[in-house]
């Protein structure tokens, strides 16, 4: 192993100026951090599950002793984690409801109470620690470690506001995005863009004030920039890396971005546990499990198969879930596990990830398969602002076109043929102008939810 830091862009107060002090102690904190995850998740598979089995060990005794509805399921004597009852989401609601957080004031660890997004159905309440929020960032940021990423760009995120209020754009920046290090890095600045229903020129116009660096992006934002602009506009902003979370982004428009040299890195994560699989740098597709965080579990589900093979519902068990725990989680989602990954990461790999509820479409005799229809598939079709279709019976697709009064015939027959190209002539398409989507209490704006599963 090779301890080199001769190219790392230190600032110039790095180091501490106190007596026998190389850093300051904050500092030294969270590069331990980042150097301890880095540790569990790329060595020794023996060291990692065996702190895997204590860590799961410690989250069951505290539930158990804490919780009535948690000493029932677990029951008096220690069993295999398969073997334990898989966690519904109404079943999370009746912990919460009845319980409340498993941590107390005399813990002094404080706690929030926290909820989905709501992009499978109704919000769910549960309660994180602050121990969850800073891994969160750190598990972020040691991304960046761990594939060498440039630390010294900027990097800017598109947010969604969290409130019904409209927002039309709002703008915050930091002086790095490296939080804590940013005193010890010679960081890029981070920057946040909030819009709920953005506007492709004053989006762009805002976003390419400055350089981009890494755009932390849903692929809806992306689809609507690229209404307005090209990848080689994203280029010539400084644009480093999309970094995609919710939805995957279509195989094609990755392919664009790649062309002009912006590569794709998709993240797999959750508003319960947070980190769940980074995608591999070399297999794109596959993540490797955030295995500092939680232990993945893929059971049958039937005989469920999309085109690249047959997929089961993830369970996640969430290794530091004091607030709230989440044991064999049923989070919704389909996927398949492996042992490893081709690229010679000895850990697990999820792949083939499709949300239940978010990218799958229920045909008649019950199979299921993946279902995405690309804003650049539409645009073509009508002008809009938004759009959202989502499966509202068997055999029955609707779609809303947002920001139109009405659509003439012909805009109609297209939009019915694009979504019974991709779902099947079996299916029937009803087409509606709106003048804006009703997004509920989701802050996630999905192209596609099926409203049967």
């Amino acid at each position: 192993m090779r301890c080199d830091f001769s190219d790392f862009p230190f600032a110039d107060k790095a180091f501490s100026a106190k007596p026998m002090t190389f850093c300051e102690p904050e500092v030294t904190r969270f590069l331990s951090a980042i150097v301890e995850l880095a540790a569990l998740e790329t060595g020794d598979r023996k060291a990692r599950e065996r702190w895997q089995a204590a860590q799961l060990r410690n989250v069951l005794a505290h539930a158990a002793n804490r919780s009535p509805f948690w000493r029932r399921r677990i029951g008096p004597r220690e069993v295999a984690l398969s073997r334990l009852p898989i966690l519904s989401r109404q079943d999370l609601r009746e912990q919460v409801a009845s319980e409340g957080p498993l941590l107390t004031a005399s813990d002094r660890i404080r706690v929030f109470e926290h909820s989905t997004s709501g992009s499978s159905g109704a919000p769910v309440r549960f309660f994180v620690s602050e121990m969850n929020a800073n891994y969160n960032v750190m598990r972020s940021i040691a991304q960046y470690f761990l594939e060498g990423r440039d630390l010294t760009l900027n990097r800017t995120r598109l947010a969604y506001p969290r409130t019904p209020e409209k927002v039309v754009l709002a703008v915050e920046r930091s002086g790095s995005w490296l939080g804590i290090l940013g005193s010890f890095v010679n960081g890029g600045m981070g920057k946040t863009v909030t819009s709920r229903r953005p506007e492709p020129k004053a989006l762009w116009r805002e976003l390419s004030r400055d350089p981009i660096g890494y755009l932390a992006a849903d692929p809806g934002d992306i689809e609507t920039l690229l209404q307005h602009v090209g990848p080689d506009a994203f280029k010539a902003a400084g644009t480093a890396m999309l970094v995609v979370h919710a939805e995957q982004l279509d195989a094609g428009v990755r392919a664009r971005f790649s062309a002009v040299g912006i590569p794709t890195r998709h993240s797999y994560s959750c508003e319960e546990v947070g980190p769940i699989g980074a995608e591999c740098e070399l297999h794109p597709g596959r993540y490797h499990v955030a295995t500092s965080n939680v232990i993945v579990e893929v059971a049958d589900d039937g005989d469920v198969r999309i085109a690249e093979g047959r997929v089961g519902k993830v369970l996640l068990t969430h290794l530091h879930s004091y607030a709230t725990p989440f044991v064999r989680y049923d989070v919704g989602d389909l996927a398949t596990l492996e042992h490893c990954c081709p690229c010679g990461h000895d850990g697990p790999t999820l792949s083939n990830v499709v949300g239940r509820s978010k990218g799958l479409l229920k045909h008649r005799n019950g199979k299921l398969s993946q279902f995405f229809v690309w804003a650049h598939e539409m645009t073509p079709i009508a002008t809009f602002d938004e759009f959202r279709v989502r499966q509202t019976a068997e055999a029955k697709l609707t779609v809303e076109i947002g920001g139109r009064e009405s659509l003439s015939a012909e805009e109609t027959a297209a939009f019915v043929r694009l979504m019974k190209s991709r779902a099947g002539d079996d299916f029937a398409v009803e087409v509606k102008a709106v003048a804006a989507i009703d997004w509920g209490a989701s802050v996630k704006r999905l192209g596609f939810r099926n409203e049967l599963l």
